[in-house]
């Protein structure tokens, strides 16, 4: 069977993108610019009762972005095998070198929320993603405030806009920093035939990002390991020889995910303030 020039040229997409989302979903994402903005939470067409979706993913490791295949299908990651064999070194040695390694490979959480940004209606439904510690707290707190009187503000024809602040943060990152909800209802577009436009508008979130192979995986997380290896040269390992001993199962910070906004807010809230979570 000849070499698939298709798969040839998926693989150098993904290493020109760095792992993540494809140049072809980028219109499916939105990032919010410094200044005030005014937004709506859609109803997302695939899950109804949860528009809200989280996301695993490694960060930086080699210098990609990698879906994380155990956290979000149960399957087999090398990035979390070394993490776990980091994290139990750790608890073993008091050594804070494994730990800091830990951190650098344990799976990361990333929430994306269906918006539709006021003025830009033509664009329709794009995916803001935001932090789970402290955005997505805010969010879920309207949200259920909202339902706490009879209020969802999600409806597409009685809901509540969001009015969202973006200022620099934490090392200059644009973060918002205000969110309050609108104190009229109106609907998410001006007919019935135009909110079912827009709400059908929607990309799947699931098809926004790859899941790249086993050993792409494998050779990053060389990279990162030993980022002064020669790269021609480079094989899946280790630099450090940790044994077989590994035996406990890899978490992360939020480890608690959720399918309804009260189990999704109680959780966030009923999390403990260690950076690690082995429960």
């Amino acid at each position: 069977m000849p070499i698939s020039l298709d798969k040839i040229n998926n693989a150098l997409d993904r290493l020109d993108n760095k792992g993540g989302s494809s140049n072809q979903n980028q219109d499916a994402l939105v990032k919010l610019d410094e200044g005030e903005h005014q937004i709506r939470i859609a109803p997302y067409k695939e899950d109804l009762e949860m528009p809200f979706r989280e996301l695993w993913f490694h960060f930086r490791i080699g210098g990609r972005t990698f879906l994380c295949p155990n956290k979000m299908k149960g399957e087999p990651d090398p990035i979390c095998d070394f993490a776990t064999t980091c994290w139990n070194e750790y608890t073993k040695t008091n050594d804070e070198s494994f730990k800091e390694m830990f951190k650098t490979m344990a799976p990361t959480l990333r929430v994306y929320v269906p918006i539709v940004v006021r003025g830009q209606e033509d664009k329709g439904i794009r995916w803001w993603s935001i932090s789970p510690r402290t955005t997505y707290k805010e969010v879920l707190n309207h949200v259920r405030s909202g339902l706490r009187q009879n209020v969802d503000i999600t409806d597409p024809s009685e809901g509540l806009d969001l009015m969202v602040t973006v200022e620099p943060g934490f090392n200059g990152w644009l973060m918002p920093t205000t969110i309050t909800t609108a104190l009229k209802p109106t609907p998410l577009a001006g007919s019935k035939g135009d909110i079912d436009t827009i709400i059908d508008s929607v990309t799947p979130v699931d098809t926004l990002f790859d899941y790249s192979p086993v050993e792409e995986m494998k050779i990053a997380l060389d990279k990162h390991i030993n980022p002064n290896a020669d790269d021609s040269d480079s094989s899946a390992g280790s630099a450090r020889d940790f044994g077989n001993g590994s035996t406990t199962t890899v978490a992360a910070e939020e480890d608690k995910t959720s399918k309804k906004i009260d189990a999704a807010f109680d959780g966030l809230l009923g999390g403990k303030d260690k950076d690690i979570d082995f429960k």
